[in-house]
């Protein structure tokens, strides 16, 4: 019972951290962003990286003039989504771990370490805070609704859906 309550209590505390955040729809990463960077009074950049096998998915890098966001590059566009989102909910919830300006440096070549406020990767945080993080990602990209802004299939798609629908059947068929 301890644990449920625990667990409502960090769904209202996310949500209450969304409350005043605008959440376009249809969600489009560029544009929220835009939103919660103007919000910071900061830049929000989001890097692409080649991420190895053991390495974070995501990092969130926190300068006194900007926010760097790092992702793997070679993921889908739902993934470096919720990957960047969840990053985000690191900065709503105010998550600050300090790391080596050094591992801040090696990934924005010219930065001044002095500059670093915070380098986080998901390596580096609490289970609540990573709870924290997870919530709000998964929160706005229900708030958002996503399924607004779902463009219709290129044929290639259409004819990879088919097939896969041949092969498992349609969900409306069983």
């Amino acid at each position: 019972m301890k644990f449920a309550r625990r667990r409502d209590r960090v769904l209202a505390d996310c949500s209450a951290r969304l409350r005043d955040l605008p959440i376009p729809r249809p969600f489009e990463l560029g544009a929220f962003l835009g939103h919660l960077a103007e919000r910071r009074g900061r830049p929000i950049r989001l890097e692409p990286q080649v991420t190895p096998p053991a390495g974070p998915c995501g990092l969130w890098i926190a300068t006194a003039r900007a926010d760097y966001i790092f992702y793997d590059e070679a993921t889908t566009a739902l993934h470096r989504d919720h990957i960047v989102l969840h990053e985000v909910g690191h900065m709503l919830s105010g998550h600050y771990n300090l790391l080596s300006g050094d591992t801040a440096q090696a990934l924005v070549p010219g930065l001044d370490t002095g500059e670093v406020e915070s380098v986080l990767g998901r390596s580096h945080y609490s289970d609540v805070e990573e709870q924290e993080a997870e919530l709000i990602a998964s929160l706005i990209l229900q708030r958002a609704d996503r399924t607004v802004s779902r463009r219709p299939a290129t044929s290639q798609q259409a004819e990879v859906l088919s097939r896969m629908d041949s092969v498992f059947g349609s969900p409306k068929r069983r």
